[in-house]
């Protein structure tokens, strides 16, 4: 509940500061949500979690053909408008469980449950929101999170060539021994952060970010 209160108010903060150079979180949101399932869809790179469930497909290809998205379209290229009503109502939705938590003494009878609180996608919903305004700059948390959540999301065969083995090595791992070896890679990189890379379990991991 500590980490989802902090991460709310830091994503909060980031699309504050992305609406000060005209960049709306909610419109970037939905597009990037949508972008880049249509365009690998166009390219025929859509990860099995998609193309082995038909009623996902569906969606994919009818939004598709009202889309002027192609195999070769960069993100740049689109835009997305969304109303403030309808923004209003994605944050109301998006901060329930931390205003719950800011504001609980004044209902204690009301409650929230367990699997309202989707750390993971928070976090990496302001991961995002964060690139929006440094670019490429993940950092070494940012980097590790975002394999991570590749793994998690059954999404590592997406991964640039680079990440690929360190996206193997995680996938054949229990999920409370993945977060262990995210969290001793992340060790070893602020440990030597002076030096050009270090050797993890076979790998040799660059402080650059590089793998």
């Amino acid at each position: 509940m500590a980490v989802h209160t902090v991460a709310s108010a830091a994503y909060r903060l980031i699309a504050d500061l992305k609406q000060k150079i005209g960049r709306n979180e909610t419109a970037d949101y939905f597009l990037t949500s949508i972008f880049y399932v249509v365009r690998d869809y166009r390219r025929g790179t859509l990860p099995k979690q998609f193309t082995n469930n038909p009623e996902a497909m569906k969606w994919i290809v009818d939004i598709a053909e009202q889309l002027p998205i192609t195999e070769s379209t960069s993100y740049e290229e689109v835009g997305a408008f969304i109303s403030s009503e309808a923004a209003s109502e994605w944050w109301s939705k998006r901060n329930r469980v931390a205003n719950f938590l800011k504001h609980a003494d004044k209902d204690a009878q009301d409650h929230i449950l367990h699997d309202e609180i989707d750390n993971l996608n928070l976090l990496m919903l302001a991961l995002s929101s964060y690139c929006d305004l440094v670019k490429d700059d993940l950092g070494e948390e940012g980097l590790i999170l975002w394999v991570y959540f590749n793994v998690f999301t059954g999404t590592a065969e997406k991964l640039p060539n680079r990440y690929l083995e360190m996206g193997k090595m995680l996938e054949e791992l229990s999920e409370a021994d993945r977060r262990s070896f995210c969290s001793a890679i992340l060790t070893e990189l602020r440990r030597n952060n002076a030096q050009p890379t270090f050797q993890f379990g076979g790998l040799a991991f660059g402080c650059d970010s590089e793998v």
